[in-house]
């Protein structure tokens, strides 16, 4: 018996006939949760209250890391990344520039709006992926996450790991088909992981999250163990992201 893990919802009640890609197929995503009925799917997929839709944003950001990883010669029919055109952005891959369409800069605020949805999104791929690897998507001491993500209700910080030097570990098949690792056998020496945050490694970027409501009163401890794990390897520093030009989506740390 399916039950979908953002609206509880089973199947007596709803449907679940659509595929539900925890990262966007349009982005190479392969992996299915099968828990997530085709309401919430659609949910994700489309926009909703006038805002971006959650998949296109998160799917624009990190196709302009792809697009910069694989070069132009690597991208069109038949290769290794489809032709993107993004709709927010005009990017320009060989100078390492993204920035937002004239259009949009015109809008207020949408530079946060864009990068909410663009949180929302990673708690999405972060819940699904808990479900799918672990069968934990449904535990109630998720309903924050699920309040955030899927209802737009509160706000929950999403930390940005930059690099200090132009080297990622990647390959053409990972840029080609991206995957999200919660297990620790998956998962690089420097990513920090306890009861009340996590951290992975997405297309070369490394994120932090929270799995705890709480994680206010774990947050100093959480800083001080992360950077332990992380001084033999090269980063810059964290920061908590407001826009979408907080992260290095086109992997300016190749130019220095």
């Amino acid at each position: 018996m399916k039950k979908c893990i953002w609206c509880h919802r089973e199947e007596s009640e709803t449907t679940f006939k659509k595929l539900a890609h925890t990262i966007p197929q349009s982005l190479g995503g392969k992996m299915i949760c099968e828990n997530v009925c085709d309401d919430c799917n659609h949910y994700f997929g489309n926009i909703s209250d006038k805002l971006p839709s959650i998949e296109e944003t998160f799917k624009e950001t990190f196709n302009i890391t792809r697009l910069r990883l694989l070069g132009k010669e690597r991208v069109g029919k038949n290769k290794a990344l489809a032709k993107f055109k993004s709709t927010y952005f005009n990017v320009d891959i060989q100078k390492g520039k993204f920035a937002l369409k004239p259009k949009f800069q015109l809008k207020p605020n949408f530079q946060k709006v864009l990068c909410r949805q663009f949180k929302r999104g990673i708690y999405k791929v972060f819940l699904e992926e808990l479900e799918r690897q672990e069968n934990k998507g449904h535990e109630s001491k998720y309903q924050f996450v699920r309040n955030f993500a899927r209802y737009n209700q509160i706000d929950l910080p999403v930390f940005y790991f930059q690099k200090g030097v132009g080297l990622i570990m990647t390959n053409e098949s990972w840029l080609k088909n991206p995957e999200l690792h919660i297990h620790k056998d998956y998962r690089m020496k420097y990513l920090f992981c306890d009861e009340n945050f996590i951290e992975f490694e997405l297309l070369g970027h490394v994120f932090g999250i929270v799995k705890n409501e709480n994680w206010r009163f774990f947050y100093e401890d959480y800083i001080t163990k992360s950077q332990y794990m992380k001084q033999n390897f090269i980063f810059k520093h964290m920061i908590e992201i407001d826009y979408l030009i907080d992260i290095d989506l086109a992997l300016n740390v190749f130019n220095d």
